[in-house]
């Protein structure tokens, strides 16, 4: 994929329709502490050096460890795609749209512990609308959730779901 230049990056996620806090995140501004170890900008692999799959061209968010998340333009909106800088083949589609992203972003603090109180306090920070229904499919799934695989699955339907109900919403 081509990435969108770094002096564009603010302005290509602006208008592709990226919400205010998902902006502030990308630009580094850490909207809430819990963030900071899973969605905080500003992206760097993407801009020194790190291969990225072919494809049309995408903004990077950020990037944690070898992973690298980004935006990019979709017949249908938006879609959200991360990759790993040491096998950029191994693209991933993650959502369609910003709500169904903000699932896989709170699944991700639901298995770091975060306490509930503290996950509703982030998810209003960014206008996440689909906490609740993501801890009562989480709280109804947990039994069935025993491999990396199952429950990498279970996230996908999850987020399939969220994307089509936010998109008709």
């Amino acid at each position: 994929m081509t990435v969108v230049a770094e002096t564009l990056r603010m302005a290509t996620l602006q208008r592709l329709g990226a919400s205010a806090p998902l902006v502030q995140l990308a630009m580094g501004e850490c909207l809430h502490e819990v963030f900071r170890t899973v969605c905080l900008g500003p992206a760097f692999l993407a801009y020194h050096g790190a291969r990225a799959p072919d494809g049309p061209p995408w903004v990077p968010l950020w990037d944690r460890g070898s992973r690298v998340t980004g935006l990019r333009a979709h017949p249908d909106g938006l879609e959200f795609v991360e990759f790993s800088v040491e096998d950029p083949r191994a693209f991933e589609r993650i959502a369609l749209t910003e709500q169904g992203f903000w699932v896989t972003r709170f699944d991700v603090l639901y298995e770091n512990d975060v306490p509930e109180s503290v996950l509703h306090e982030a998810a209003r920070r960014v206008g996440f609308r689909y906490l609740d229904q993501h801890l009562a499919a989480r709280e109804e799934a947990e039994e069935r959730l025993s491999t990396f695989s199952d429950h990498r699955l279970w996230l996908q339907g999850l987020v399939a779901d969220i994307d089509r109900q936010a998109s008709e919403a």
